[in-house]
């Protein structure tokens, strides 16, 4: 398995690819947050399952960027205390049947995952993800005049550097965990509904849902909401946000990120993650919400996809818990203060290949590249060094295949910098 991680180079295109909503991908416009805002500029979209609004019968599909498998998704809607629901999927899949007081459901795992939970929700109350939102994050809505009904996306009201998009509409919200893009609006029983909704997990990944059929319910069947036995609390997956000081409260270990030594750039400042936490208090996602040194990032969400929580119980019953967790990053507090040598670095390594040098290169002629390695022993970065124009190549491709293992200090795993000098024989 190849352990080094993404250099600098690959991150820029990585965040250049993030270009089109056409492509499942977020808009190249940089959201930035609004200023002076004090409670979320409302979206145009209508509540479907407002109460009071028509009956329906929706169905969508949910996809992944860049992945072949799909999620479907049923709902049939008479009043808020009269519907149905079914998800179909690979990965989750759930029956889910309110008729009055009683509830039936029935889930193919113990944990509903979070875009899925986060696009089912949204798609049939857009504003839920406003309940997310904290003054400063970042909206475009009609109403704050940064999204226009031509389908631009503007920086600022009055900006004409727009970004347009071809469905009409088009409106954001980024809220912690709720990160989603309102687009395609069509008319639906005096309502505007977005047909497509994208919710951003991050700047190389997201997940589209698109509405394939929205139609008024009609008359429903005897048996759409027939409920065979009533399922308990203790069977239903339920989620509850958390603080961070509640957080806190429920870890089983300090919420401490060892953060790897990132080579150049900006080394310490502030970021957060949002969590998604089981019922057993296994963290299961871990989605950056402001992350100032993209390198390090992997290396952060790996260590907190470790942390243990204590369970969390509502009526007797154990629940999904998420919320944000903040932190303040010092990409030189842990490890060795200097880069390491040559050879203490080929000494941590425990698989080492060696570059194909171009034909005719002179003996003794040197490369150097520069790595960063995290307390897991994964590569994180590495970048070129002093070094001839026709050896980086090679020399970058040879140690994208070293292994490594992390430095001990107090017996404790640290992360590092280093210089490797490749020699020509």
């Amino acid at each position: 398995m190849n352990r080094i991680g993404r250099s600098a180079f690959v991150f820029s295109l990585a965040i250049f690819s993030c270009v089109a909503l056409a492509q499942n991908r977020v808009p190249a416009i940089a959201p930035q947050p609004v200023q002076g805002v004090d409670s979320a500029p409302r979206l145009v979209e209508g509540e479907l399952t407002a109460a009071g609004s028509a009956p329906f019968h929706l169905k969508a599909t949910i996809t992944e960027k860049d992945s072949s498998g799909a999620s479907e998704v049923d709902i049939a809607w008479l009043d808020p205390s009269h519907w149905r629901r079914t998800i179909s999927s690979d990965d989750f899949s759930q029956t889910l049947i309110v008729n009055g007081k009683d509830i039936f459901e029935k889930n193919s795992s113990d944990y509903f995952p979070l875009p899925l939970r986060v696009l089912v929700t949204a798609m049939v109350d857009a504003n839920s993800a406003l309940r997310f939102w904290r003054p400063g994050d970042t909206v475009f809505t009609k109403a704050n005049g940064l999204s226009r009904e031509s389908g631009a996306v503007c920086p600022s009201p009055s900006a004409k550097n727009c970004f347009a998009y071809p469905w009409g509409l088009t409106e954001f919200v980024a809220a912690p965990g709720h990160s989603i893009w309102f687009t395609d609006y069509r008319k639906f029983k005096g309502k505007r509904i977005a047909r497509q909704l994208i919710y951003r997990v991050d700047p190389g990944d997201s997940f589209t849902a698109k509405i394939t059929n929205l139609d008024p319910l009609g008359h429903p069947s005897a048996d759409l909401l027939s409920i065979p036995d009533a399922t308990p609390p203790q069977g239903r997956l339920q989620t509850i946000d958390l603080s961070q000081a509640q957080l806190q409260a429920l870890a089983l270990q300090p919420l401490d990120i060892i953060w790897p030594q990132v080579i150049d750039g900006k080394t310490s400042g502030d970021t957060s993650y949002y969590v998604s936490i089981d019922r057993s208090g296994t963290v299961r996602e871990a989605l950056p919400v402001s992350v100032a040194v993209e390198r390090a990032d992997d290396s952060a969400r790996r260590q907190i996809s470790r942390w243990k929580f204590k369970p969390v119980l509502k009526e007797g019953a154990p629940v999904q818990v998420e919320g944000l967790l903040n932190f303040h990053f010092d990409t030189r507090a842990y490890g060795p203060a200097a880069p390491l040598t040559d050879s203490e670095v080929r000494k941590l390594a425990t698989k080492i290949v060696e570059p194909d040098y171009p034909p005719g290169t002179p003996s003794g002629t040197t490369c150097s590249v520069r790595i960063a390695v995290d307390s897991d022993g994964y590569g994180i970065e590495v970048m070129e060094g002093p070094c001839p124009r026709e050896l980086a190549a090679p020399c970058l491709h040879a140690i994208q295949q070293w292994q490594f293992t992390p430095v001990l200090e107090n017996g404790q795993p640290r992360p590092y910098r280093g210089e490797i000098t490749f020699r020509v024989p």
